[in-house]
């Protein structure tokens, strides 16, 4: 594979990503700017779909959804880790 049907593969695959990790990814790269390092996203990640005062109020409501997405979001994430780094470095792009 050339440098060409790479780029043409990483863009295919970025326009595919879920819109939900899109818009995490440009709201990290708006908030902490454009010197943040892949580690440091995916540590957001994490903060923001695992156990925290979200699922204590979902369960409060007897809401189990939350719980469910948020699971499935952290599967998708750990699954596609190789997609966070691309997504990031895409995004800090656009920024500039």
């Amino acid at each position: 594979m050339n440098n060409e049907e790479y780029v043409i593969m990483t863009r295919k695959v970025i326009k595919h990503a879920p819109e939900w990790l899109k818009t995490d990814i440009i709201n990290i790269v708006n908030k902490e700017g454009d010197k943040v390092r892949v580690s440091h996203a995916i540590s957001l990640l994490y903060n923001q779909y695992s156990f925290n005062l979200g699922h204590i109020f979902a369960s409060m409501d007897q809401n189990y959804d939350w719980a469910a997405t948020a699971h499935n979001h952290l599967n998708y994430i750990d699954n596609n880790i190789d997609l966070v780094e691309l997504m990031l470095k895409e995004a800090k792009k656009n920024v500039n």
